[in-house]
């Protein structure tokens, strides 16, 4: 297989020159650049170039799936215009220090992590990443690439964590905070107060003649009653 390829990312456009000829027992076969990008816009996993001063210039449907953001909205943008917000484990924004795609180019050499994107919706998504150089002819880095998938391992701990921190601060009747969530919070409220003195409220709602619709009509018609005025 012969696969004698340049990549030219200068100017606002991806200029591809790609052309792979395989041979086989029937002859020649020649791919020209419509047929790598098919391939690029079906796979699931998100994919998107760079040129060396870090301006996206492709930006393939599976990325658009994992973070919702569509081609045109971040093509001619700088990944580190901080669209995708890349955080590792501990809150520290890589955008501006530790970005996968600028380390690649940096150091020329495969990088492989696991961190968390900005979501268009506005959630956290965990994905694994692995950015690497691109080169030309001349073996002169002129972009990067960047893989990135949704680590499913890591999503499903944290959608369990979330589900246990449910368990243990919601009412599982109303679905609102419970006492232990309040106590929590108070204390935070306070320490916020003495330190910084920041003024809070608390506001307390009681149901009037409660215990009477509980004596009167049971314990069940008395939890309906919790429900409603806890969607209100």
């Amino acid at each position: 297989m012969r696969s004698p390829s340049a990549l030219d990312f200068s100017g606002k456009r991806l200029y591809t020159t790609i052309k792979v000829v395989f041979l086989n027992a029937k002859g020649v076969m020649e791919f020209d650049d419509d047929f790598f990008r098919n391939i690029l816009e079906s796979l699931e996993i998100g994919i998107y170039f760079t040129d060396r001063d870090r301006k996206i210039v492709y930006w393939n449907r599976g990325a658009e799936r994992i973070t919702g953001y569509t081609s045109a909205e971040v093509i001619g943008r700088r990944c580190a215009d901080n669209i995708l917000s890349h955080v590792d484990d501990k809150g520290r924004n890589l955008c501006e220090s530790g970005c996968p795609i600028a380390k690649a180019m940096q150091d020329g050499k495969l990088q492989v992590t696991e961190i968390y994107l900005h979501h268009k919706d506005g959630y956290r998504v965990p994905v694994s990443v692995r950015a690497f150089p691109v080169r030309d002819t001349k073996g002169n880095i002129v972009g990067a690439v960047e893989m990135f998938n949704e680590n499913t391992a890591r999503l499903a701990a944290i959608e369990r964590i979330e589900e246990l921190e449910k368990l243990a601060y919601i009412d599982h009747l109303t679905g609102l905070a419970n006492r232990r969530y309040a106590e929590i919070e108070l204390r935070k409220r306070l320490d916020e107060m003495q330190r910084y003195g920041w003024p809070f409220g608390v506001i307390m709602i009681d149901i009037d003649h409660f215990k009477l619709v509980n004596d009167r009509y049971g314990h069940e018609v008395g939890d309906r009653v919790l429900v409603m005025v806890a969607k209100t």
